[in-house]
């Protein structure tokens, strides 16, 4: 009785998608501690009369703030008029009053449709420049030109790139067909990828950020394709008669997990990016889905039903080694932390709703982030490993959530009509 009720549900997230300098050590230090580093900014200054000019400075502010905020590393300090006076030091003694460390001043100006961006960071203190740099970009790609600052900004705080060019691709039905969009990390610049009117669910990202596998009924089979949004090409990878589902690629991109059934029982195929297959990696009467990489490209983890309900399992690439993690409901969609050391997941205990979880490789140990918020699902990372991004009805409709690793801070990512499913997060994009 459960193996019919896990086929019914694997062929429900099929067809459905519901389951759906020494400057910087000081730096450094205040991340260490865990607490969140107190950062002023003022009012970035015009340097031209261009009346677009002064438009620009004013939302790269608004988007550096909000990116530094988003982080969960900085409280920012937001300046005021009374804030700008002509000397330096007054200026940093009111910062210092207000218990800022540092503050970022930034002079904007334009260049035919360019927008010139230099911008420096002052410790409040000593007033020594920290850093300085400066950005060019078409106006058009203002908002990934702010991105990169603050991303820069993490990176001189943490000693890693901040994540605020990274996107996210999930699946709406709001056209009555489910398609592909994608939405910058902080839920602006949406965009529509498919235009089938046909169903297309899970989505992954390449390593790489140039592509998106995902299964398509395009050709009336749950086929799976790969969209270049580089190029804005698409192709199919692998069309077997049955299900070619629930892909992901390995950590060099060379080779994709995914779940074939070959008008047998779904089990795990290694594949080429070509769709050669490679490797058969499991064998048998049961459904093995849900399959991901470990960063190390060692192990993959998985979801199979072999003790009659589907459970959490991890083996070697290489075959073999094969080990259930201790888990005690109704699980799907591990996803694998970009560390190595936690595996997020979706369980259901007894009659509750679905939740997200994360299971500890070193411990054992396994933490809830949401609780019976309704339905919680498809979890996936951040680059940077500090957030997950899943699917939850919570509100009442299919939505996509952003929360931290702790269960904190969590936000809707995009407000649109219908309902949205599978999200998956991007490495941080350079292009």
């Amino acid at each position: 009785m459960m193996m019919k009720k896990f086929i019914f549900v694997v062929f429900s997230v099929i067809l459905f998608g519901s389951i759906c300098c020494a400057q910087n050590d000081i730096y450094l230090s205040l991340s260490v501690t865990g607490k969140r580093s107190a950062i002023g900014v003022e009012d970035f200054i015009t340097i031209d009369k261009n009346p677009n000019t002064a438009k620009f400075a004013k939302m790269l502010k608004e988007i550096i703030e909000n990116d530094l905020v988003l982080s969960r590393y900085f409280n920012v300090i937001k300046g005021t008029a009374d804030d700008i006076v002509p000397e330096l030091k007054e200026r940093l003694f009111l910062w210092k009053q207000k218990g800022a460390s540092v503050v970022l001043t930034a002079f904007t100006s334009s260049e035919g449709d360019d927008i010139v961006f230099e911008i420096k960071m002052l410790d409040v203190v000593t007033g020594e420049t920290i850093w300085k740099q400066k950005y060019q970009n078409s106006s058009k790609n203002y908002r990934y030109m702010a991105h990169e600052v603050s991303d820069e900004i993490v990176k001189r705080f943490t000693g890693e790139m901040g994540i605020a060019r990274s996107k996210i691709v999930f699946v709406n039905d709001g056209t009555r067909f489910k398609e592909l969009y994608l939405v910058d990390y902080d839920g602006y610049n949406l965009r529509r990828l498919t235009r089938d009117n046909k169903i297309n669910i899970l989505p992954k990202w390449s390593p790489d950020g140039e592509q998106i596998i995902y299964t398509s009924y395009l050709y009336n089979n749950p086929d799976l394709f790969s969209l270049n949004i580089i190029k804005n090409k698409r192709s199919v990878i692998s069309k077997y008669q049955g299900l070619n589902a629930a892909g992901s690629f390995s950590p060099d991109g060379k080779r994709i997990l995914l779940t074939l059934s070959r008008g047998k029982f779904p089990n795990l195929y290694l594949i080429s990016v070509s769709g050669e297959i490679l490797q058969r990696m499991t064998d048998g009467a049961n459904i093995d889905t849900s399959s991901a990489f470990a960063p190390n490209d060692q192990e993959i983890v998985f979801i199979s039903d072999r003790p009659g309900y589907p459970q959490l399992y991890i083996m070697n690439v290489a075959g073999g080694n094969v080990r259930r993690l201790a888990t005690s409901g109704f699980c799907d969609s591990p996803a694998w932390s970009p560390r190595g050391d936690k595996i997020v997941f979706t369980m259901r205990q007894s009659r509750m709703n679905y939740d997200l979880y994360v299971y500890d490789i070193p411990t054992a140990k396994i933490t809830k982030l949401t609780n019976n918020q309704r339905n919680n699902e498809n979890p996936t990372w951040s680059p940077d490993g500090r957030f997950v991004v899943f699917y939850s009805n919570r509100s009442g409709k299919g939505e996509i959530y952003i929360t931290a690793i702790d269960g904190s801070g969590t936000r809707k990512l995009v407000e649109m009509p219908g309902a949205s499913y599978t999200p998956s997060w991007s490495p941080v994009l350079t292009k």
